[in-house]
């Protein structure tokens, strides 16, 4: 009878802890659509704590590498998938001064803003099936337009969505790993025309 009602609170307990995570990530999804984050069409504003550096790497196309330079994050610090809060407190940058958040969304913002303003392609060693075709091309310095002919998909509304999805959704043929090898050959293609 103990060990029954010992195993009926570790249960409950459980379904708590799981359930308190599945209405986060609800909410979160619902953020990321409402603020278009999945689309490319966010404002700066729409960044948030819980985020990771490589969520909002890939959500606004600016290459990780030029977000870890302009928040001189050393090498040896970086992880691309911890919560920017994690980040804000690993690098001990303390709140901002423009309210009661972790300085590094100030950071984030200005490095967005600034890249928007002047793109700046830092290369690109190996494509990945989270990247999406505008990381690329911003991140290589190669065009969308280009990348996208290379591959034979529409670019229009197809920009922002990471490789494995675009590959399922599109059912390009060979799925996913092989639009990301296709991409590859299309950047080394492009490299070596110039």
């Amino acid at each position: 009878m103990l060990l029954a009602a010992a195993l009926l609170v570790v249960g409950l307990v459980l379904t708590g802890y799981f359930g308190v995570r599945a209405v986060r990530s609800f909410r979160q999804v619902q953020y990321i659509r409402q603020q278009g984050l999945d689309r490319g069409s966010a404002s700066v504003d729409a960044v948030r704590a819980w985020m990771t550096l490589r969520f909002v790497s890939v959500a606004y196309a600016v290459p990780e590498e030029y977000l870890y330079s302009r928040l001189s994050i050393p090498f040896d610090r970086r992880n691309a998938n911890r919560p920017l809060s994690e980040l804000n407190t690993d690098n001990q940058l303390g709140p901002s001064p423009n309210g009661g958040y972790p300085l590094i969304l100030d950071r984030v913002k200005q490095a967005i803003s600034d890249y928007r303003a002047n793109p700046v392609a830092t290369g690109l060693r190996d494509v990945r099936p989270w990247m999406s075709v505008r990381y690329i091309a911003n991140t290589s310095g190669v065009p969308a337009e280009y990348l996208f002919e290379r591959i034979g998909l529409p670019l229009t509304g197809n920009d922002y969505k990471p490789l494995d999805m675009l590959g399922d959704e599109l059912h390009y043929q060979g799925g996913p790993p092989r639009l990301v090898a296709d991409l590859q050959r299309a950047l080394s293609d492009y490299s070596e025309s110039k």
